[in-house]
């Protein structure tokens, strides 16, 4: 049983934003891919059904987002009678990674990653905020990929 008082979230990186896609009785649906945030990112379809596709409009290739989500299940009897069971995950919140404006330059906040799961267990999430490009430009130069 999943529970139902943890929201399931997923952050990443939008790789590729799906046409909506319009099926029987008015039924419409549109995905994305979303490349997760984690040690080993995984590539993720999420669809969004119903009212919950315009969600999608102001989300672009190359944002960052958290979305909340609902896990779903379904069984399908093919035309044999073999049984096959099919797992979706549909989008119903969305949340932007937010740009921080200031007076003449911009400033873009990010989440620190922790060095080690230790280190990840004993604190919060730290916030580091950079006053300008170069700075960001010049801590991201430090990344080994």
């Amino acid at each position: 049983m999943i529970s139902k008082s943890k929201e399931i979230k997923v952050k990443g990186l939008v790789k590729k934003i799906f046409d909506v896609q319009y099926l029987k009785n008015g039924f419409k649906k549109r995905e994305i891919l979303l490349l997760t945030e984690e040690q080993y990112p995984q590539k993720l379809i999420i669809e969004f059904i119903q009212e919950k596709v315009k969600l999608l409009d102001p989300i672009g290739i190359g944002d960052r987002i958290k979305v909340f989500l609902n896990l779903k299940g379904r069984k399908w009897i093919s035309s044999n009678g073999t049984e096959k069971y099919f797992n979706s995950t549909q989008g119903w919140k969305i949340e932007k990674k937010r740009k921080l404006k200031s007076s003449n330059i911009s400033e873009y906040e990010f989440e620190e990653k922790p060095s080690s799961l230790n280190e990840f267990e004993k604190s919060d999430k730290k916030k580091v905020k950079y006053s300008n490009i170069n700075e960001l430009n010049n801590e991201l130069e430090d990344f080994p990929f």
